[in-house]
């Protein structure tokens, strides 16, 4: 009698403080539901000023491309300073000009691909050099208004060789996090690829593959490496590295309580969401 009740009030109080969870983590009260369901977005045109019409003006609505706008001049202040376009595409106003930065590329420097209705992934790139290419991520919400970002890291592990001897070599692995390590996005697939080549052959270096958790957050999946150069073993930027060694991704509890679901519970033994 008594597990009974307690079992009973321990999924009250569960279902009370996920919700309450829930809650906290669902939109603020400084945001509003959007009606905004879109599953393409081309920068400039869909995600930009225009001229609006006089009713838009005096109802003050706003439209998905400048909702679009505001989001990505938002999130300005939290992209690395390191990058390329700190260089060449900075306005008078020390933020990136996007519409610089696409004529000194030659080519749009951010993209979006559909996670579904009104959510995406961004794209925008960092560094381009040689034999190695760089860009940041970002997930976009505009089922809101304001629309929501968030700027994506990831996981990753530096490769150091210790050889004393032929027959002799340790190999540690000291993890950092970025959130301009990835080389570029695999959309038929969804996963992120970090492959990083000590010199333009591609005959060393380290490989790192990503996929999205539930709440769209990169997971590390694999890891391969090769430290020596050797003239063997050869792959271009857009292959796997399949003969080259493959390690063991380290379980990383930072991670994981990232990725937790908080939002879910057990009781009377069955897995229930809320």
């Amino acid at each position: 009698m008594y597990s009974i009740f307690f079992l009973f009030f321990g999924g009250i109080v569960l279902f009370f403080l996920n919700t309450f969870l829930f809650v906290r983590k669902g939109v603020p009260a400084s945001y509003k539901q959007s009606l905004f369901r879109r599953n393409k977005i081309d920068w400039p045109s869909d995600c930009e000023y225009s001229a609006r019409s006089k009713d838009l003006v005096a109802e003050k609505i706003k439209l998905p491309a400048e909702v679009c706008t505001d989001a990505i001049d938002s999130l300005q202040s939290e992209l690395p300073k390191d990058c390329e376009y700190n260089n060449v595409a900075l306005g008078e106003d020390g933020k990136i000009d996007l519409y610089r930065y696409r004529d000194f590329l030659g080519r749009a420097p951010i993209r979006f691909f559909s996670l579904g209705k009104g959510e995406f992934l961004g794209e925008l790139l960092c560094d381009a050099t040689a034999y190695n290419e760089n860009r940041i991520y970002f997930l976009y919400d505009e089922r809101t208004i304001p629309a929501k970002t968030k700027l994506l890291k990831f996981i990753a592990y530096e490769f150091s060789w210790n050889r004393n001897d032929e027959a002799s070599e340790k190999i540690r692995m000291k993890r950092l996090e970025s959130d301009r390590w990835i080389r570029y996005y695999k959309p038929e697939t969804k996963e992120w690829i970090a492959f990083f080549k000590f010199r333009g052959m591609g005959d060393c270096g380290t490989y790192f593959r990503y996929q999205p958790s539930e709440q769209n957050l990169p997971v590390l999946v694999e890891i391969r490496a090769k430290l020596e150069c050797d003239g063997t073993e050869a792959y271009s930027a857009d292959e796997v590295p399949i003969t080259w060694k493959q390690y063991e991704v380290p379980f990383d509890w930072k991670e994981w309580i990232s990725n937790v679901n908080l939002t879910s519970f057990a009781c009377n033994g069955r897995q229930k969401s809320l």
